[in-house]
């Protein structure tokens, strides 16, 4: 079966009210973004050329020498072998970071002709992540493509859209969600503790439910994102911190404040010695981070403190695979003896990543430490813990931070179905995408 991305909406949206504005899907290695490109051009366009730039030699050097937007459209036809319709072709470009030229290009091609333009990038590297940045709103709309939600991963696995929508219609509600589907979701939630949303490790699970082969293809993609490393990084030692940083990651979570701490890789390191890995990995796609806030009122930018942060690995299938070893099925069978905090921590960070927060930790010498804390457009906070095990009620920083007064409103994740309390709410922690709404 093909796994169906929430991210399609965006593509049609896209296409219903854009006006000359190519799209451009970024995202790291091996979240999907062609397959879902290739999805959305069935059955929408009589015409879909694809252009893949990644190892095509030829390719780049064509289109380098181009001279003119006439010329590029000719040089594209001729390497695609497909005549461009206006109005009914999708053209797709993808991997342009292996040919940034064409990112110049891009206001050109969509003023010259009446096609459907979608480019696509890993944007390995920060040059190439600076530049698609900076390019003109007006000709060009951005979508970052993450690996699946847990949401996503729960339809692959056949959880029907009435059980969803009846999950989330009770904990609007401030109900607790009907112990039959709370039981299924939160089984199916260990699951994806292990196989994660990277679209080819959540297929094989697809298909032949069994981990083995899972583990194998995550294996697989961090040898890849560590290969890209060097292939992309032209400088050696700067290399060789980004990939010390990278493969630090699983072991640093794996600690009772899960902050990420210099001196575990040297004992004369800063925040300025590594400033550079940390901002490619994340521009890259490949690491989120979530960084230190001295207040929760809007905006939190304005207490951030850039050099503290706690830095997760993009996909929580990947971090179990570096770090559980023998205990995966102690994890599928709900073992209450293993420490889930690191897993659940790093998973909500993934989620809310993918659902548009950028997540940020508090941090007071007074009150202590508040796992996460975010903000929407409106102008909202929102404090949120995240708990595993019996003890789901001990949160003294959020207590304290709730009775300091400056914020009434928390959030609790835990792996129980939904209480309420006067100043705070515990939710599902599969139901993390939820929380700037219930």
């Amino acid at each position: 079966m093909m796994l169906q991305r929430l991210a399609m909406q965006d593509l049609l949206t896209w296409k219903q009210t854009k006006t000359q504005q190519a799209l451009m899907i970024m995202g790291a290695r091996q979240v999907g973004k062609t397959t879902l490109v290739r999805s959305f051009a069935k059955g929408r366009y009589d015409t879909f050329a694809e252009l893949n730039f990644l190892g095509n030699t030829q390719a780049v050097q064509t289109l380098k020498a181009a001279t003119n937007a006439d010329d590029l459209l000719l040089r594209i036809s001729a390497l695609t072998g497909k005549t461009l319709s206006p109005g009914r072709t999708l053209l797709f470009l993808d991997e342009i970071q292996e040919c940034k030229d064409l990112l110049t290009w891009t206001k050109f091609l969509t003023e010259r002709m009446d096609i459907d333009i979608i480019l696509s990038g890993s944007l390995l590297g920060l040059d190439a992540y600076v530049q698609a940045r900076s390019l003109p709103v007006g000709f060009l709309r951005k979508l970052t493509l993450y690996p699946l939600t847990f949401e996503e991963f729960a339809r692959a696995c056949d959880v029907s859209e009435d059980v969803w929508q009846a999950m989330e219609n009770a904990l609007l509600a401030h109900e607790k969600v009907p112990d039959f589907i709370h039981d299924k979701l939160s089984s199916l939630f260990r699951t994806y503790l292990l196989v994660g949303g990277m679209p080819d490790a959540v297929q094989a699970f697809v298909n032949l439910s069994q981990l083995t082969p899972v583990r194998g293809i995550q294996n697989d993609i961090v040898d890849l994102y560590e290969s890209d490393i060097v292939k992309y990084v032209a400088d050696v030692v700067e290399a060789r911190q980004i990939k010390m940083v990278y493969e630090s990651i699983p072991a640093q979570l794996n600690t009772p404040a899960k902050r990420f701490k210099y001196a575990r890789l040297g004992k004369n390191l800063r925040f300025a010695n590594l400033e550079t890995a940390f901002d490619w990995l994340t521009s890259a796609g490949i690491a989120l981070e979530a960084t230190k806030v001295g207040q929760v009122s809007y905006p939190l930018g304005l207490s951030e403190d850039r050099s503290a942060f706690k830095f997760f690995l993009n996909d929580i299938g990947l971090l179990t695979s570096r770090i559980m070893g023998a205990v995966d099925l102690d994890v599928i069978n709900g073992k209450t003896s293993i420490n889930y905090g690191s897993l659940f921590e790093a998973v909500v960070a993934q989620e809310l990543v993918a659902r548009g927060f950028t997540p940020h930790y508090y941090s007071s010498k007074k009150r202590g430490e508040v796992d996460f804390v975010i903000e929407n457009s409106l102008g909202r906070t929102r404090a949120i813990e995240v708990k595993s095990g019996k003890d789901y009620r001990r949160h003294s920083a959020l207590t304290a931070l709730l009775a300091s007064g400056e914020t009434d409103d928390a959030v609790v994740l835990h792996d129980g179905n939904l209480e309420l309390e006067k100043d705070r709410l515990y939710l599902p922690v599969y139901a993390a995408h939820l929380v700037m709404d219930v």
